[in-house]
C-alpha cells in the first residue's frame, strides 16, 4: 500500500468515531408523565415549578350532572404545588403540598443508568426514586393518637426506553407504605406494577398514558387500579398537560393502591357512573446554575 501510515490514521479516526457515546436524554418530555414521575431528571442546578391540578368528578348520578357542576369544577377537586432541584446531572430532588390531607411529600430520585449507545452501551434507562409523605390534617381522631401514623412511603425502580423518535416506554415497580391503613383488610406495604407511554405527534405535541395495577389481596375491592391519559404540549421552558383520570391523587402514596372508582362503575342505586376527572399539570423550568443543554 502506498500510503499506509496515512490508512491507519483514517482507520482509527473512524474506528474511534464509531465509538463516541450518544447519550438519549428526551425520553420523556418532562420529570413527570401523567401523575408518575418519568425516568428523566433535571440537569445540574436546574429547577423545576410545578402545580398540578384534578377537578371533580365529571359525571355524576345522570348526564346532567356534566354541565351542572360544570366538568367537575364545583367540587372534589385537589392540588399540588412542588419545586423540583437538579444537584447534578443525575440527582435530583424535590419537594410539595397537596390540598388532599393537608399533605407535605419530599422526595430524591437519581438516574441509575442513562440509555445510550457507544462504549457504554444500554437500551434502557434506570432511575431509584424514593419519597415520604407527612399529613397535617388535624381533623383525623386517629392520626393524631401517634405521631407515625402521618407518614407514608414509596419506592419506584423507573425503566425507561426510547424506542424511536415518536414512542417510549417505561415500567414501574413500586412498593407503597403507610403507617396506618383504613381498615384490617389493608396491607401496609403494597405491591404494584406500573406501565405508561408517550407518543410524539409533532415536535411540540405528545400524547401520554400510564397504568398502575395493584396485585390482588393487599387492599379491599372498593379500590382501583389508577389510569390516566394526558395531551402534552411543549414550549421553551414550559409543559402543559391536559388529563382524564380515574383518580384525583397527585402523590403515590394516595394514586397506587388507594384510588376509589374505576372508569365504568354503577353507583349503590344501581345506575350508570362515569369516574373521570379532568385536570392539568403546568411546569416552569428555569437555570439557578451549571450548564444549559
Amino acid at each position: 500500500m502506498k500510503y499506509p501510515l496515512l490508512f491507519i490514521l483514517l482507520s482509527s479516526s473512524i474506528f474511534s468515531s464509531a465509538q463516541v457515546d450518544t447519550i438519549v436524554y428526551d425520553i420523556f418530555p418532562d420529570t413527570r408523565i401523567v401523575s408518575s414521575q418519568s425516568v428523566v431528571t433535571n440537569f445540574k442546578g436546574e429547577g423545576t415549578f410545578i402545580i398540578s391540578h384534578r377537578f371533580g368528578d365529571i359525571y355524576q348520578n345522570g348526564p346532567e350532572s356534566i354541565l351542572y357542576n360544570f366538568f367537575g369544577l364545583d367540587g372534589g377537586a385537589n392540588i399540588r404545588i412542588g419545586l423540583d432541584y437538579g444537584i447534578t446531572d443525575r440527582l435530583m430532588v424535590g419537594a410539595g403540598r397537596s390540598s388532599f390531607n393537608k399533605t407535605y411529600d419530599g422526595f430524591i430520585k437519581y438516574q441509575l443508568l442513562r440509555q445510550q449507545t457507544g462504549t457504554k452501551k444500554s437500551p434502557v434507562a434506570v432511575s431509584l426514586y424514593a419519597d415520604v409523605s407527612f399529613i397535617t390534617d388535624t381533623t383525623n381522631a386517629i392520626l393524631d393518637s401517634f405521631f407515625v401514623n402521618r407518614f407514608s412511603y414509596a419506592y419506584q425502580i423507573l425503566i425507561a426506553r426510547k424506542f424511536n423518535d415518536y414512542l417510549s416506554v417505561q415500567l414501574m415497580p413500586t412498593l407503597i407504605h403507610r403507617n396506618l391503613v383504613a381498615t384490617k383488610d389493608e396491607n401496609n406495604d403494597v405491591f404494584a406494577l406500573g406501565i405508561a407511554a408517550k407518543y410524539d405527534i409533532t415536535p411540540t405535541l405528545a400524547l401520554s398514558g400510564e397504568y398502575f395495577y395493584t396485585f390482588p389481596g393487599q387492599v379491599p375491592d372498593f379500590y382501583n387500579n389508577g389510569v390516566a391519559l394526558g395531551i402534552d404540549i411543549s414550549t421553551k421552558g414550559h409543559v402543559f398537560q391536559i388529563q382524564l383520570t380515574n383518580s384525583p391523587y397527585l402523590i403515590p402514596e394516595y394514586f397506587i393502591g388507594a384510588t376509589q372508582g374505576s372508569i365504568f362503575d354503577k353507583d349503590s342505586n344501581g345506575n350508570f357512573d362515569l369516574n373521570l376527572r379532568l385536570g392539568f399539570n403546568i411546569t416552569r423550568d428555569f437555570q439557578l446554575g451549571g450548564r444549559v443543554y
